[in-house]
């Protein structure tokens, strides 16, 4: 089972997963819980405590991707490790993926709490004094299919 939760900055977006992302709901999981991303410029995929990827899982993250550059998104890996790692490498997909260090993820984090609001949104600069960067933590939770309709699980 896929665990996966998302926590924004801004226009950044993390989407922290744990578990396997493995054909079945793991792979509705992630999709839905990146999907739900519409208004993010940039979308780090956490990977650090996901053991194991299969080719249904490599697809969707293939998809994230596609998905990700159609709406001008900018899309990354962080904390690829163990198995993950392995069959990017045995695919050669690894050179497909744009990765990133916690260092470079602080580093975007801080750059963008730092850009006053008015500067991104372009509104009035008496709007400058409000650097809200918030943490609200979704827990995703697997869709299910209902009279041929797509609804959250409860």
């Amino acid at each position: 089972m896929l665990k996966a939760a998302v926590q924004k900055f801004r226009e950044a977006t993390v989407v922290r997963c744990q578990g396997r992302i493995v054909v079945g709901d793991a792979c509705a999981i992630l999709r839905n819980a990146v999907l739900s991303q519409t208004d993010t410029r940039m979308l780090v995929l956490d990977l650090a405590h996901v053991d194991r990827i299969d080719a249904a899982g490599l697809g969707v993250l293939l998809g994230v991707r596609e998905w990700a550059h159609s709406n001008a998104v900018r899309f990354k890996l962080m904390n690829v490790m163990n198995n993950v790692e392995q069959v990017l490498e045995l695919t050669k997909l690894g050179c497909v993926f744009e990765f990133c260090s916690i260092q470079d993820l602080f580093h975007l984090l801080h750059r963008s709490a730092a850009v006053p609001p008015w500067a991104v949104e372009q509104s009035s600069p008496a709007d400058a004094t409000d650097l809200d960067c918030s943490i609200e933590w979704q827990e995703v939770r697997p869709a299910v299919k209902k009279d041929n309709l797509l609804v959250a699980a409860s």
